[in-house]
C-alpha cells in the first residue's frame, strides 16, 4: 500500500517553494560578483582537466571554473541558482519531513522554521552556500545531486511503494546522478557507509530491495572514488597545516588514530556543540513537563543534562558518545509505554549517530562553514522532532498552534527581508566603492585604497570567502588589482 503520507495537493508546496524561490533569485542577482569569482571568464574543459589535477577535483568545482564564476556576472544567475537553492531546500525538507508541505498550521510552521534555521545558523554559511558562485557550485549544487539520489532511499524506509515504471527510470537515472553526487562532496562517504549499513540490516530483517538501491550505491561509490584519487585532493591537502593522509593517519597506530580522533571532535566548531546540547535539553524537558511528572522521573532528566554539559567541556568526544547512549536507552526503556515517544528518541539517536560520522569523516582535514549545511540539515531535523513533540501534545490546543504557526511566519519572513537587506546593502556599498576606483584612476592613481568596510556585514552568515586586506601583494587583492585594472589594490 502507498505511504498515505505523500500528499496530492500541490498548492501548498507550490506557493512555499515560490516565495523561497523569489527570495533566493533576489539575494543571488544583487550579490556583487567577488573573491574567487571576480574576474572569471568561460575557461573551457581545459581549465577543469587543470583543476582536477592541480587544485580542486569536485564535480562542482569543474562546473565553477569552466563557465560558473562567468556565469554569476549574468543576469541568468538569479534565477538558474536561485532555483538549485529552492530545489535544495524543498529536497532537504521532504527528506528530513517525510513528504512535501502540506496546507496545515504544523507542516507551515515546520518549513517557516527550516528556513530561518537555515538563514541563521552560525555551524554553516548560508551566504557561501547559496548565492555565492564558489560557494554553489561546490556545496549547493553537490546537495542537488546528493538529495535527488537519496529521495528516493529515504522514501523507501518510510513504506512509500514504487512502480514498476517509476523503478525502471530510478534505476536509468542512478549512474549518472550517483556519479556526479560522489564526485561533488568528501562527504558523500558518510551516505555510503549509512547506505551500506541499510543494505546490512534490510539482509538481517530479510527486507527484500530493489536493483536501483545497489546500483545508486554502486555509482555513488564510483563518483566518491574518481574524487577521492583526483591529484588536487592530495596536492591542496598537503598545503594545509591540520591535513594528514590516509597513509600516515594508518602509520600512527591505534594511539595515533585515537589521538587524531580526539582532536578531531575538539576542533570542530564550539557554537555547534552548544546547540546540539542546548535541543538535547530542550527535548528532555520537553517529553518530561508535557506528560505526567513524576520525582523520579525529574531527577532522571536533570541527571541526563548535567552528565551531557559535563561531558561538552571535558571532551567532545565523550559528549558525543554519552548523548548517543542516553537517547538510546531512553528509547529502549520507554518502548512498552509510550512507543511514539520511544520512536522520536530512537531518530534523535539516529540523527546524533549521522553528526558522530559527519564530523569523523574531518578525521583528515578541518572544513569551512560553506562545506557544513549537512550539520544545519541535521540541527533542522532535530528541532523538527522538538515541535513534532510539542504539536502532538497541543492537538487539542488549536490556538496555540495557531499562535506557533503566526511567530513561525513572523520570524521567517522578518529574517528573509533581514538578509535580503543586508545583501541589498552589500550592492550598494560595492557600487559606491566602485566609484571610488574610477574616481581614483580618473585621478590618475594606480594604487587603489578602498574602505575595508565595504567587506563587512551584520549578517553573521553573509559569508566566510576572502576578502581584500591591507597587503596588497597578497590574494585575494592581486586577483582585484588586475579586475580593476589597477597596479595595487588594498582595503583598509
Amino acid at each position: 500500500m502507498k505511504n498515505q503520507n505523500m500528499n496530492k495537493n500541490y498548492t501548498t508546496t507550490l506557493v512555499l517553494f515560490f516565495i523561497t524561490y523569489v527570495f533566493l533569485i533576489f539575494v543571488n542577482a544583487v550579490f556583487p560578483t567577488q573573491s574567487d569569482d571576480i574576474g572569471r571568464k568561460i575557461e573551457g574543459i581545459g581549465r577543469a582537466i587543470e583543476s582536477y589535477k592541480s587544485w580542486n577535483g569536485r564535480f562542482g568545482e569543474l562546473l565553477l571554473v569552466t563557465f560558473g564564476s562567468y556565469l554569476s556576472t549574468t543576469i541568468f544567475y538569479g534565477p538558474i541558482n536561485g532555483l538549485i537553492g529552492s530545489c535544495v531546500i524543498m529536497l532537504a525538507f521532504v527528506n528530513i519531513r517525510g513528504r512535501l508541505p502540506e496546507k496545515s498550521v504544523k507542516d507551515i510552521s515546520f518549513f517557516g522554521a527550516f528556513l530561518v534555521i537555515l538563514l541563521l545558523d552560525t555551524t554553516s554559511s548560508f551566504g557561501s552556500i547559496f548565492y555565492w558562485a564558489a560557494g554553489s557550485f561546490n556545496y549547493l549544487w553537490a546537495w542537488l545531486f546528493i538529495l535527488l539520489l537519496i529521495t528516493p532511499v529515504v522514501s523507501f524506509w518510510r513504506g512509500e511503494v514504487f512502480s514498476e515504471k517509476t523503478q525502471k527510470i530510478i534505476t536509468a537515472s542512478n549512474l549518472p546522478l550517483g556519479i556526479i553526487a560522489g564526485w561533488s562532496s568528501e562527504f558523500a562517504i558518510v551516505i555510503i557507509v549509512l547506505w551500506i549499513t541499510t543494505i546490512i540490516y534490510a539482509k538481517i530483517r530479510k527486507i527484500k530491495l530493489p536493483l536501483w538501491y545497489y546500483t545508486g550505491l554502486a555509482s555513488l561509490c564510483l563518483g566518491w572514488i574518481i574524487l577521492y584519487i583526483s591529484p588536487a585532493l592530495k596536492i591542496r591537502g598537503a598545503n594545509e597545516k591540520k591535513y594528514i593522509s590516509l597513509t600516515d593517519l594508518f602509520k600512527s597506530g591505534p594511539e595515533g588514530i585515537f589521538k587524531r580522533l580526539i582532536k578531531t571532535y575538539d576542533m570542530f566548531r564550539k557554537i555547534f556543540y552548544y546547540q546540539t546540547a542546548f535541543i538535547l535539553s530542550l527535548f528532555l524537558l520537553e517529553t518530561s513537563l508535557l506528560k505526567k511528572i513524576g520525582l523520579k522521573k525529574i531527577l532522571a532528566i536533570f541527571l541526563c543534562i548535567i552528565l551531557l554539559a559535563l561531558s561538552l567541556f571535558i571532551n567532545k568526544l565523550i559528549f558525543m558518545l554519552l548523548a548517543i547512549s542516553i537517547f538510546l536507552i531512553i528509547s529502549i526503556k520507554t518502548k512498552k509505554q509510550d512507543t511514539y515517544l520511544a520512536n522520536l528518541y530512537l531518530c534523535m539517536a539516529g540523527l546524533l549517530i549521522v553528526e558522530f560520522l559527519y564530523i569523523g569523516a574531518t578525521i583528515q582535514i578541518y572544513v569551512p562553514r560553506r562545506a557544513r549545511i549537512q550539520f544545519t540539515f541535521i540541527f533542522s531535523a532535530m528541532f523538527f522532532i522538538l515541535m513534532e513533540y510539542f504539536f502532538r501534545m497541543t492537538e487539542k490546543k488549536q490556538g496555540l498552534q495557531k499562535a506557533f504557526l503566526i511567530l513561525s511566519c513572523f520570524i521567517s519572513a522578518s529574517t528573509m527581508i533581514f538578509v535580503a537587506s543586508e545583501c541589498f546593502n552589500m550592492h550598494l556599498k560595492w557600487k559606491k566603492m566602485e566609484k571610488s576606483i574610477f574616481d581614483q584612476k580618473a585621478a590618475g592613481l594606480e594604487d587603489i585604497i578602498v574602505e575595508e568596510s565595504t567587506f563587512d556585514s551584520i549578517y553573521w552568515s553573509y559569508g566566510d570567502w576572502s576578502n581584500p586586506h591591507e597587503f596588497p601583494f597578497e590574494w585575494p587583492n592581486t586577483s582585484y588589482a588586475q579586475y580593476y585594472g589597477v597596479k595595487t589594490f588594498t582595503a583598509q
